[in-house]
């Protein structure tokens, strides 16, 4: 389950301020500090049987690396987003041939192989950013602090992305939710309704629901 926080931060000036924050810095796990490079493709059926039943699957290089993300139902409320989450290390010959066996052995499988049998996919939208990220400990929780800078492209149009996540890792999530509301406030950002692949279904004209 991947619960966390997500904010706009359209100003430069204010997302250089967020990760040197001082009570961040307090809090900061030492060499917690990553900068990963973030491209991405989402794919689906050309029926779009995934998107029909609410789940994301993307395939993402980070730092080079390959990872195979499946994200399923759940919703937001505000700027705190809750859903299923699955993530694989892949080989790179798997970015030119990908398929669901990835996921064999998971809860989602079964579905995932029903959805897509006898089915090619598809890319539905990409996604380019760079991700600077530390990991801070409040004593309570623990969580991941990410701020995204890139693009979300579609054969529709692209969009902008610019955005805080406040992930928990650990602990409690009432916490958590007050670090975040904490950094909203402090520095006025304002609540990341939609995710990116929301962001790109509205600009395929496409619904999740």
């Amino acid at each position: 389950m991947e619960i966390e926080l997500k904010y706009l931060v359209k100003d430069e000036f204010v997302r250089d301020k967020i990760l040197s924050d001082k009570h961040l810095e307090a809090m900061m796990q030492k060499d917690s500090y990553e900068e990963i490079e973030m491209k991405a493709l989402y794919l689906d059926t050309e029926e779009l049987d995934f998107l029909k039943e609410k789940i994301a699957f993307r395939i993402r290089m980070e730092n080079g690396r390959p990872v195979a993300t499946l994200k399923w139902g759940g919703g937001n409320e505000g700027a705190l987003h809750a859903r299923g989450e699955l993530n694989v290390v892949v080989d790179e010959k798997y970015i030119k041939d990908p398929d669901v066996e990835i996921f064999k052995g998971s809860e989602m499988y079964d579905k995932l192989k029903a959805l897509s049998a006898h089915k090619s996919l598809i890319g539905l939208m990409s996604t380019n950013c760079i991700r600077k990220q530390i990991m801070v400990d409040t004593g309570r929780s623990i969580s991941v602090i990410s701020l995204d800078v890139g693009e979300i492209t579609t054969d529709f149009g692209s969009a902008p992305i610019s955005e805080l996540e406040v992930e928990l890792y650990s602990g409690d999530e009432q916490d958590m939710i007050a670090l975040g509301e904490e950094l909203a406030a402090k520095y006025n950002l304002e609540a990341g309704v939609k995710s990116k692949f929301r962001v790109g279904l509205d600009l395929l004209g496409l619904s999740e629901s």
